[in-house]
């Protein structure tokens, strides 16, 4: 347990715009407002932020948005799962492309004053040797990061669920990148459904992550899902309690996701933040 910390606030709880794809991003920023939210996470797909789209212009248009309505961008999450990006491909082209991307993406990152960009592993095929695939993501991820410390931006790095990555996946796979990659520039972001999948347990994560925890995405799940806290099974307030008792200094995303939600999206993020909110209240 890490002592001389500040507790575990509500005003550490950032939205994000995920939902609120069939909505100007603008829409999302006013909700933050009226939900008494003051931080934010920013996902970069389209149609609000994609890198391959925006302009310079758009990048500070947007920050004039944020800083207008007092909004603290947090983390920039530059869509990596839908979008056919892969730093780890086999094929070199692709690779290279993706690397391009992710580098934009930082650019947009600090344009923004973001101090955080958000990053996952990639994936390889499944027939080749799972080191192969292992060490290219490896190199991109070294070369991002060397981007990022020029930008002031660092990487955290996410799990991503097995049906999503054969690389990152899980807590051990995550501090083994990390430790390779071997850059200051490059941290951890845990999520609390893709811990959930990987069977592992929130105190264990924390203790051994450390001080290279700078992110967390507080989601609900069954365990997957990615949903509103009360629509999942998983355990909120043993979740927050690990967290303060260790101190942790940064910010706890609610990456509502699930489609459903996007036809009512401010109902769910009101629930969800109002769910979060209660269990922190009850902590203190």
């Amino acid at each position: 347990m890490v002592s001389g910390h500040e507790p575990l606030r509500p005003d550490r709880v950032a939205g994000m715009n995920l939902i609120y794809v069939f909505h100007p991003l603008t829409r999302f920023f006013d909700a933050m407002v009226d939900l008494e939210v003051d931080a934010v996470e920013l996902w970069g797909g389209s149609p609000h932020l994609f890198a391959d789209d925006v302009t310079a212009a758009d990048v500070a248009r947007i920050r004039r948005e944020l800083e207008r309505r007092d909004l603290r961008l947090v983390c920039y999450t530059p869509e990596q799962c839908v979008y056919p990006y892969n730093w780890a491909a086999a094929e070199e082209r692709l690779r290279d492309r993706s690397v391009r991307y992710l580098e934009r993406s930082l650019e947009i990152a600090g344009e923004l004053g973001a101090g955080l960009m958000l990053v996952t592993s990639g994936w390889g095929y499944a027939a080749e040797p799972a080191g192969v695939a292992w060490e290219r993501s490896r190199q991109a991820l070294a070369r991002v990061a060397a981007r990022g410390a020029a930008c002031g931006v660092t990487l955290v790095l996410e799990p991503l669920q097995p049906v999503e990555s054969n690389l990152v996946i899980d807590l051990a796979s995550l501090r083994r990148m990390i430790d390779e990659v071997g850059s200051p520039s490059l941290a951890a972001c845990l999520d609390t459904v893709a811990m959930a999948v990987a069977g592992e347990d929130i105190e264990r994560s924390l203790d051994e992550l450390g001080g290279l925890l700078r992110h967390i995405h507080l989601n609900d799940g069954d365990p997957a899902g990615h949903l509103v806290w009360g629509d999942g099974s998983l355990p909120l307030a043993e979740y927050l309690r690990a967290v303060g008792e260790r101190g942790y200094a940064g910010h706890l995303t609610l990456e509502i996701a699930a489609d459903g939600y996007r036809t009512d999206p401010d109902a769910a993020m009101r629930r969800g933040l109002q769910a979060v909110r209660t269990a922190i209240d009850r902590l203190t």
